[in-house]
């Protein structure tokens, strides 16, 4: 009778603990003005061209050519009058913080703080934070985004994205 009680309260803490995983994990996939704008921000500075997938319609369809890749090869550009390559362009950030300014059913003002060292590669990086060595650019920017499709895009200037 005791080894049946053992049993059974394991099996029950065992399924609580199951539901209460699958909450989280499904609050955790919501779709948020500040991930999306934490999301954009790491593909920006990182000269991903998945950027573009934060974007609103309006925005990318305003300009006659690819806003992203245009932007992509104004800053590959720019690395090669400094005698670089674009991947020494791409930058990581660290220490990042949001704040939601204001924020309604389709719209919202989200500030973005960070500091962006160079990624040339993750594990210099990683030894440059450590040993406090290279420079850090301290990121400060509002974003504006917008509900487009339920989903939240980013949409009006970003960053220096207005090539």
């Amino acid at each position: 009778m005791q080894q049946g009680q053992k049993f059974f309260t394991i099996i029950s803490v065992l399924c609580l603990a199951l539901v209460v995983q699958l909450a989280l994990i499904f609050a955790d996939c919501k779709d948020t003005p500040t991930r999306t704008a934490v999301g954009f921000a790491t593909a920006y500075f990182n000269l991903d061209p998945s950027m573009a997938d934060y974007l609103c319609k309006e925005f990318v369809e305003q300009e006659d050519a690819d806003l992203v890749q245009a932007y992509i090869n104004q800053v590959g550009d720019e690395a090669r009058q400094s005698g670089f390559e674009l991947s020494y362009m791409r930058m990581r950030l660290f220490g990042v913080q949001t704040e939601i300014l204001s924020e309604s059913e389709s719209e919202a003002e989200v500030r973005i703080t960070a500091k962006a060292r160079r990624n040339i590669n993750p594990v210099f990086t990683i030894i440059a934070k450590f040993f406090a060595i290279g420079e850090s650019h301290p990121i400060d920017e509002t974003l504006n985004l917008i509900k487009e499709d339920g989903r939240w895009k980013v949409c009006g200037k970003a960053f220096s994205l207005a090539v």
